[in-house]
């Protein structure tokens, strides 16, 4: 408790007050972005071009009093320009904030506040079980997350996935591939975009596999592309797929990782290509990015991303594999590690005590 007997009036505050009041003006910048979406505001200026601040207030419903500072707050975080009274969206805003652009970014904008581990870190923080998504990892992921990882992955990500695999000398001539955890779908989609005798399946849970669907007949691909509710670790997976992708979906099964590669070669065609798309710690478990960054990819990839290279790189010379490309790719939290491994014609994975 303060002492009684000193002068209020003679206090002075001490100096870096300014770093809290500029974490709180980032919340409140976040939260004018988070309104501009949910109200509408750049869907109703794509399609009347410009507006004053009363034809945008009465447009979009907000009190005209406030919307002169709304606006200009917007304009000020380059989301919105004002040419005399008139306020249009930018390139920006057309770019990530419409749905209608191919690199949307408003699920990733709202899960930050109502889908994610972020919006409740205090609780996610002292969980044993981190989220995923809205409904928690058992659940499974909300479709708002589900989309928010898909708009996130085509910043670059998912390009640079497919860019490696479409390189890939036995592609041209694959014809069925499997996306373990798939989520979206995109990865799938646009593989078999890049080669049009692949034929896809996407296996996920329950919760997840409508919102595939959805992206599946958004892009025109149901005739090619089918969606299955399997667990790699618990259901029987079919045979003579040409490739199996599995991205950022290992973490929680850290234990069960030589079981899972085992599930994978079974699964693959002598000569398939098994392609681990993941994020694993520096030497040292040494943080190589900034808080924010390292704290997202660590609630993202339940707790923690994969440790130890050289046992994950050992793990596809015991059970039957033979890396050709160790790569990377580009995501909001930094770069994945990006392996390419073909079956080995001949040799089959052995399970360690069982000569499986």
């Amino acid at each position: 408790m303060m002492n009684s007997c000193n002068f209020i009036g003679n206090m002075q505050c001490p100096d870096g007050v300014d770093r809290v009041d500029n974490i709180l003006e980032g919340y409140q910048r976040y939260q004018a972005l988070l309104s501009a979406l949910d109200l509408g505001l750049f869907e109703f200026l794509d399609k009347k071009k410009s507006g004053n601040r009363n034809e945008i207030a009465e447009g979009i419903g907000i009190n005209g009093a406030l919307s002169r500072d709304f606006l200009d707050l917007l304009v000020e975080d380059g989301f919105l320009y004002k040419d005399g009274e008139e306020y249009r969206n930018t390139r920006i805003a057309a770019d990530f904030l419409l749905p209608s652009s191919m690199f949307y970014q408003g699920d990733v904008v709202r899960n930050l506040a109502k889908s994610s581990s972020w919006s409740d870190l205090s609780a996610s923080l002292v969980r044993k079980e981190l989220l995923q998504g809205a409904g928690g990892i058992h659940k499974g992921p909300s479709p708002s997350f589900i989309s928010g990882l898909g708009q996130k992955a085509l910043r670059g990500e998912l390009q640079g996935v497919v860019k490696a695999i479409s390189g890939w000398r036995g592609f041209k001539n694959a014809r069925r591939i499997l996306d373990v955890g798939g989520g979206h779908g995109l990865y799938t989609i646009a593989l078999c975009q890049a080669n049009p005798d692949l034929h896809g399946v996407v296996l996920d849970k329950a919760g997840v596999v409508e919102t595939t669907r959805r992206y599946i007949s958004d892009y025109g691909l149901e005739d090619r592309i089918t969606v299955e509710e399997k667990d790699i670790c618990c259901d029987s997976i079919d045979s003579g797929y040409d490739i199996v992708l599995i991205s950022h979906l290992l973490y929680k099964f850290r234990k069960n990782l030589a079981a899972i590669f085992e599930t994978v070669h079974a699964s693959l065609k002598p000569g398939g290509l098994f392609v681990s798309n993941h994020w694993f710690c520096a030497p040292g478990c040494a943080a190589v990015e900034s808080g924010v960054q390292a704290l997202s990819k660590s609630l993202q990839s339940f707790g923690h991303p994969l440790c130890h290279e050289e046992k994950f790189d050992q793990l596809f010379v015991e059970k039957g594999f033979e890396i050709v490309t160790t790569t990377s790719a580009m995501t909001a939290f930094g770069p994945t590690r990006l392996q390419l491994a073909e079956k080995r014609k001949d040799l089959k994975a052995t399970c360690g005590g069982c000569g499986r």
